[in-house]
């Protein structure tokens, strides 16, 4: 007998959730959801998804596309604000101190286009220079960004694609002082968000090696907080 496709996938729906991790679950989940809302539920539509939550591929910048603009030296994440692996590969970069830039696909029209040119399919996307990454692993973020950084090593010339004129690359715990008086520190990742305190013209902040839509990560004697890259600079 024929089983219904929906009762088939309910049954595959059911085995899944209890064998993946909670964060995969969420990811799987709000892929199931899209499918269900466009009404687009089909065998190849649920290969993908399961392939989605149980793989980590690997590739190439396309030939003829440009590097991830102002992420000379880090690696790139492309992610979404619900994507449970997107933050499974932040937490683990902070806890390695692994510079990094995170862009939201979902939220900034640039960073969509961006992510679509270098191959991007799904979230989490990662960029290690020349290499890309789809899918979220510790072991593979940690080989391929000691892989980048012996590339980089090897041919000091040129980072990540971009000409050796691009700016200094930061490294976690350099010291930052602001171009102009006055430079904002927010609470969080957004120039909408509560202000920590505003910075002197001479005050320095500590550089915490992470990026997010344009802003970094620094400690000041308020606490951490975000402040805009392009008004901060070494002393």
């Amino acid at each position: 007998m024929r089983t219904h496709p929906i009762r088939l996938f309910s049954l595959v729906l059911v085995s899944l959730m209890a064998t993946i991790a909670p964060a995969h679950a969420q990811d799987f989940g709000r892929m199931i959801g899209d499918m269900f809302k466009n009404k687009t539920l089909n065998t190849q539509d649920l290969a993908r998804v399961i392939r989605s939550v149980s793989e980590v591929t690997f590739g190439q910048v396309p030939k003829g596309a440009a590097a991830p603009q102002d992420a000379t030296g880090k690696v790139v994440l492309y992610s979404t604000s619900w994507c449970g692996f997107c933050k499974q590969a932040v937490s683990h970069m902070q806890q390695k101190g692994i510079p990094f830039v995170e862009r939201d696909v979902e939220h900034d029209a640039n960073y969509k286009a961006e992510f679509s040119k270098l191959g991007g399919k799904g979230v989490p996307f990662l960029v290690f220079g020349q290499k890309t990454m789809q899918g979220a692993s510790p072991q593979a973020i940690d080989q391929n960004y000691a892989e980048f950084q012996r590339a980089l090593a090897a041919n000091p010339t040129t980072l990540a694609g971009t000409p050796a004129s691009t700016p200094t690359v930061l490294a976690s715990g350099d010291t930052l002082v602001g171009k102009i008086s006055g430079v904002k520190v927010y609470e969080q990742p957004s120039k909408t968000a509560p202000k920590l305190t505003q910075l002197t013209k001479t005050e320095e902040v500590i550089y915490m090696g992470e990026e997010r839509d344009g802003l970094y990560l620094v400690a000041t004697s308020k606490g951490e907080g975000w402040a805009d890259k392009l008004l901060l600079k070494k002393p």
